[in-house]
């Protein structure tokens, strides 16, 4: 039944456009960042100031910045950045969060209690807010930046393991394998956490475009990747004050961010629609 449903699950999402486009975005962003030294006309730091805040041309197709750097080079590098951003970011929530998850959802009592409160207190913060207290400890940096997105990860993914496990747990193969003497370390990962994949890879690809957006809000506020790394958000910073003048500076990496986050959110609603049996 579960090998149908799976088969289901993946013939819906292939059967949605948007999770297919989701998908198409995501898969460019990832073959420019891997192949960024073949694919970027110039280096992501060489500079030309004769060349200056140039507009789009066929030398520069997106124009240079305020050091002449050219522009499109630095967003093929700068994917990299917003790629390994999300990716580390979410990883650490996951490897944190799910044995929490499992720990208060099959554990319960006290134990359940202190996990959960700790979650509680961790999700009153405002995200940003959060993400910059644990900056403010750690100090500025692109690796700090991934810790502190981590960490605000954590309380998202432990609520949501917790909430499959106590569903799960009630289950009559569940009963079965307790019956047999199955341990509870036993069920838990063999027969507990498998059914929490889904939910946790739909919410791991949604997170994946929000750690990306938190990331550049926090180089825009110079606590990310540090000069002269190539990163989205501080080239928008760079950029604000030539507006007027040089439109593109902000402009272009602007978008990039924008259709890398708009291709997660894609693809994680299309997950959500295929593999939520509610949403059908």
């Amino acid at each position: 039944m579960e090998k149908l449903l799976n088969l289901d699950s993946i013939r819906l999402l292939l059967g949605n456009r948007s999770a297919i486009l989701g998908l198409i975005v995501i898969a460019f962003v990832i073959i420019v960042a891997i192949f960024a030294p073949y694919i970027a006309p110039y280096g992501p730091n060489d500079q030309n100031l004769l060349k200056r805040l140039s507009a789009p041309n066929q030398e520069h197709l997106l124009g240079t910045d305020g050091l002449g750097r050219d522009i499109l080079s630095r967003i093929i590098y700068g994917s990299r950045i917003s790629l390994s951003v999300g990716a580390i970011s979410v990883g650490v929530g996951v490897l944190v969060a799910i044995p929490l998850g499992l720990l208060a959802g099959y554990g319960g009592g006290l134990l359940d209690d202190i996990i959960m409160r700790i979650v509680d207190v961790m999700l009153s913060f405002p995200s940003i807010l959060l993400a910059l207290v644990v900056i403010s400890i750690l100090g500025p940096g692109l690796f700090n930046v991934m810790i502190a997105i981590g960490i605000w990860s954590i309380p998202l993914f432990t609520r949501m393991v917790r909430g499959e496990v106590l569903s799960t747990k009630e289950e009559v193969y569940i009963e079965a394998a307790r019956s047999i003497g199955r341990s509870k370390f036993t069920i838990a990962i063999r027969h507990i956490l498998p059914n929490c994949f889904a939910p946790i890879m739909v919410l791991a690809t949604l997170r994946f475009a929000s750690a990306i957006l938190s990331a550049a809000a926090l180089s825009f506020l110079g606590l990310g990747a540090q000069p002269p790394t190539a990163d989205w958000g501080r080239m928008l910073s760079q950029g604000r004050q030539y507006l007027r003048t040089a439109w593109w500076f902000s402009t272009f990496p602007g978008l990039a961010i924008m259709f890398t986050v708009l291709g997660f959110n894609l693809l994680g609603d299309g997950l959500r629609d295929s593999f939520d049996p509610r949403m059908r």
